[in-house]
């Protein structure tokens, strides 16, 4: 049950708590974590494929700032004793997120549920495009 599992990370406050959450669990299920970072789209949209923004500190360059955030919680969840693959992407964030489970070929995929409320709702939120297209079982996790 759950031998591999993707967490979409973003830098969010949500995606840390997913994180965590995804650690946690990968680590009572012996699973491989996946830590997806899709940190641009060079086009926004509804319905999930939405315009993620990564602040920069000090000006540092966006990829290399991605790359070194995701490579962070990767560390965090390797010093649980947590087997750990990190993926840097850009693009459509559902998109990327999809694909890369159907390549790992993973049976989980764990999000916060940033956007699921309000407005954003409606118009179409990550999590709630990622639970309706996955190929896979959805963990959305309640960050608030």
């Amino acid at each position: 049950m759950y031998r591999s599992m993707l967490v979409a990370a973003d830098g969010s406050e949500t995606a840390a708590e997913a994180v965590r959450v995804a650690t946690e669990l990968a680590k009572t299920l012996g699973a491989t974590l996946h830590i997806a970072n899709v940190w641009r789209s060079d086009e926004g949209g509804a319905a999930g494929w939405a315009r993620i923004s990564v602040p920069y500190p000090g000006g540092a360059e966006p990829w290399s700032f991605a790359e070194t955030q995701t490579e962070a919680m990767a560390s965090e969840a390797r010093a649980k004793g947590v087997s750990v693959q990190t993926h840097v992407m850009t693009g459509f964030v559902v998109e990327r997120i999809l694909a890369t489970a159907v390549e790992e070929n993973v049976e989980l995929i764990v999000v916060g549920n940033k956007g699921m409320r309000g407005l954003k709702r409606v118009l179409g939120s990550v999590p709630n495009a990622i639970a309706h297209s996955a190929p896979c079982s959805v963990l959305i996790v309640n960050t608030t």
